[in-house]
């Protein structure tokens, strides 16, 4: 996942994940540690394609400036994080 450009914890940016829902026909996003995952955003290829700027940047920014702080993150994907089955 490209961040480059804007300013991301670093320890953050490691732990996102793009999924790929082909049968869904749209992108997710997760934040993956410590054998958990937590959903963190989602958008169609319809939405993707439907504008005239780049709304994929758009919905990685907004995704990724709205998150909280690593520590924070590391909180809820403890209590609310489900288990990863890879």
């Amino acid at each position: 996942m490209d961040l480059q450009g804007f300013s991301v914890d670093q320890r953050v940016a490691a732990g996102l994940h793009m999924v790929e829902k082909p049968d869904k026909k749209k992108k997710e996003i997760w934040f993956k540690s410590n054998g958990k995952y937590l959903f963190l955003s989602s958008i169609t290829e319809e939405k993707l394609y439907s504008q005239s700027f780049d709304m994929f940047q758009h919905w990685l920014e907004e995704t990724v400036i709205n998150l909280p702080p690593y520590e924070k993150l590391m909180e809820i994907i403890e209590f609310e994080g489900s288990e990863l089955f890879e």
